[in-house]
């Protein structure tokens, strides 16, 4: 029950994050602003959500996942309403980071949840799965947000479905725990005791597992986040020349990439977890391949095919992240699976945050300023990206050759006071809630 109302928290947050996106043309009319300025608006949010993702992973092994779910939603719901209500771009643009503010709050607490609630074996097929339902969830819903601002105005429309978003705070509130009947989470600090915040993350980012999942996730996962979220409409039909139809399908691949690959990637990840930095060199190998063939095509325009191929070849970015997820969290005490899963899922953002402005500035640069970009502003701009890709696979090559190897999850995540005791001292040993096998790790706090 905790779990599926996380997973409807992730489906609204994604359904926020990508509402400015059906509602461009109309936010442009009503702000009286040109395309190079809502793409601003995206790069805010994504900076406030790379920017908090540390900061909310302490938050979350302090307060628990079921306050921060219920923040999110709150300050989502605040954001949304400002959306509705701004009539200049300053007052938008603050609403749209305080929702890139409430979506970060999300996944980390659902994974906390997943953690938390299910077996070892579990975890990493339910974390693809909750990337799936989001994806879907955000997906289908918005044809209906489309008709609706089409039907019924800016206003009423933002201002409801913040409404619904501060309603769902009291179903999460209700039904999401921290932890199983009987159990509670560790301490912050572990056994011995409290730490501060500081500690806390120095003690997540000497695990080595922290660092891979980290530069994991900044290698495989930008390229997607890129195409998808700025610069790929622009690309396909100023560069490419399709038609905004025929562009928002190819945009739609990698979301059905997502929802299909999810899960057999969740299962691999549990089952087989020696094949995850494999497939991860794979997967950066092929997109820098496919981008190449695309950018380097002779003549005109790639053909469409070739195009839905590279849709569908960066769509593997992201069930290929949640691993570094997974790895963080496998290799990290109780205590500190949020910040260490912060800590990684901030790789994947601040890469490609990095990414969107290098681009913005290489096409900028390029291009007349007067005149739109064309295909060969487009080639060398798009091609600075694989710079970044490029850095991150040696940052993980370098990581992998010069830590130590890092041994599966093995850390109970919640505990079971001894029943002889009426309170929790500070000396008392940690009890499992469930068996779990662990060997020894070289490097372990």
């Amino acid at each position: 029950m905790g779990w599926a109302a996380g997973s409807l928290t992730y489906v609204v947050a994604l359904f926020h994050r990508g509402s400015l996106g059906v509602a461009g043309p109309m936010a442009a009319d009503r702000l009286g602003v040109d395309a190079t300025a809502l793409s601003v608006f995206s790069a805010v949010q994504l900076g406030v959500f790379a920017a908090t993702q540390v900061p909310v992973g302490l938050f979350v092994d302090r307060y628990g996942p079921r306050r921060m779910l219920t923040v999110s939603l709150l300050v989502m719901a605040a954001g949304q309403a400002m959306v509705a209500g701004g009539e200049s771009f300053a007052a938008v643009l603050l609403g749209r980071a305080l929702l890139g503010c409430g979506d970060a709050l999300v996944m980390i607490s659902v994974l906390r949840l997943v953690t938390a609630w299910f077996p070892v074996a579990r975890t990493a097929v339910l974390a693809q799965v909750t990337v799936v339902v989001g994806t879907a969830g955000g997906l289908a819903a918005a044809p209906p947000l489309s008709a609706a601002l089409r039907a019924f105005g800016w206003e009423p429309v933002f201002f409801a479905v913040a409404l619904v978003t501060a309603c769902l705070t009291v179903a999460v509130w209700q039904a999401v725990r921290d932890t199983p009947p009987g159990t509670r989470l560790l301490p912050l600090g572990g056994m011995a005791g409290g730490s501060s915040p500081g500690k806390q993350l120095a003690g997540a980012w000497r695990q080595p597992t922290t660092r891979l999942g980290l530069w994991l996730m900044f290698t495989v996962h930008f390229p997607v986040q890129v195409f998808v979220l700025l610069w790929g409409f622009p690309f396909l039909t100023q560069g490419q020349g399709l038609s905004e139809t025929t562009a928002s399908y190819v945009l739609a691949v990698p979301l059905m990439v997502t929802m299909a690959l999810g899960p057999l990637f969740g299962v691999l990840s549990g089952r087989r977890p020696q094949w995850r930095i494999p497939l991860v060199f794979g997967i950066a190998a092929a997109t820098t391949l496919t981008w190449s063939a695309v950018l380097l095509w002779p003549g005109t325009q790639a053909p469409l095919p070739v195009l839905f191929l590279l849709a569908a070849v960066l769509g593997l970015g992201n069930p290929a992240a949640v691993f570094g997820l997974d790895i963080a969290r496998s290799g990290s005490a109780p205590h500190r699976v949020g910040v260490a899963s912060g800590i990684a899922n901030s790789g994947g953002y601040t890469a490609a945050l990095l990414a969107m402005v290098l681009i913005g500035v290489t096409l900028d640069s390029t291009h007349a300023p007067n005149a739109a970009p064309g295909l060969a502003d487009f080639r060398i701009a798009l091609a600075t990206q694989l710079l970044i890709q490029v850095c991150g696979v040696g940052l993980l090559v370098r990581h992998l050759r010069t830590s130590r190897t890092p041994c599966p999850q093995a850390w109970p995540t919640t505990i079971t006071p001894p029943k002889s005791r009426g309170r929790w001292p500070r000396d008392a040993p940690a009890v499992p809630a469930r068996r779990v096998t662990q060997r020894r790790c070289r490097g372990r706090p």
